[in-house]
């Protein structure tokens, strides 16, 4: 039989900062805190451009990451 387990609680991305046009790093460990992995969190980026009519750039240098949201054009 399955087994009920306590899931870590991930916190809110702050949209309204990271979508200011400025660029972001993230590192890997604070992808996790958001989205449980790096992975995840790149995801969660591009959903959140295509529901808002934004585009997003992203670059992985290692275990951190770079991303900018632009205004489609």
């Amino acid at each position: 039989m399955a087994q009920q387990i306590d899931m870590p609680t991930l916190k809110s991305i702050p949209w309204t900062n990271f979508t200011n046009r400025g660029v972001w790093e993230i590192t890997a460990k604070e992808a996790r805190e958001y989205s449980g992995s790096l992975t995840g969190f790149r995801s969660a980026l591009y959903s959140h451009a295509r529901r808002n009519s934004l585009t997003v750039t992203t670059r992985t240098h290692g275990t951190r990451m770079r991303f900018q949201f632009k205004e489609k054009k």
